[in-house]
């Protein structure tokens, strides 16, 4: 006895749906399609120098950067500088950029800081810095929205 019209449609639904999720199970990995890597506006790149950076501002503004500098911060503003002048405290020199958002208590505890009475506190060092930055941000200047920010030994 051949079944109804209706349940031999739904059988071929059926038979079509089988086969299409054991297609999708015999896949191997090397048939799927890799991993999407990230795009150009996500990964911030190698490390640069601050000076290499405020060459050509406009080509990474906007975008995610990773640098290496001076950090010097005195609890109101903090810059990322390209070199660190011998003063004491130090300060800037070089090209800098403001670094916007706050700096962990843990990393500032592990950098340089004064100690004397009557000297304004500050913390500086060497550091690796990975953020947003901006050609035109905080106070019309260069800054650099804080993602991340790593004491570099030595």
């Amino acid at each position: 006895m051949t079944p109804p019209r209706r349940e031999r449609g739904r059988l071929a639904t059926s038979a079509v749906a089988a086969l299409i999720l054991l297609a999708a199970c015999a896949a191997t990995p090397s048939s799927l399609p890799p991993p999407t890597a990230p795009t150009a506006s996500q990964d911030p790149g190698a490390a640069v120098t601050i000076d290499v950076l405020l060459a050509n501002p406009a080509a990474r503004d906007g975008r995610p950067v990773r640098l290496t500098g001076s950090f010097i911060g005195d609890g109101a503003t903090a810059r990322l500088c390209e070199v660190m002048l011998e003063s004491y405290p130090p300060q800037c020199g070089g090209g800098a950029i403001r670094v916007a958002g706050e700096i962990p208590a843990a990393t500032l505890a592990r950098l340089t800081t004064t100690t004397e009475a009557g000297l304004a506190k500050e913390w500086w060092g060497f550091v690796v810095v990975t953020g947003t930055f901006h050609a035109h941000g905080v106070e019309g200047g260069p800054s650099l929205d804080l993602g991340e920010l790593i004491l570099r030994e030595g």
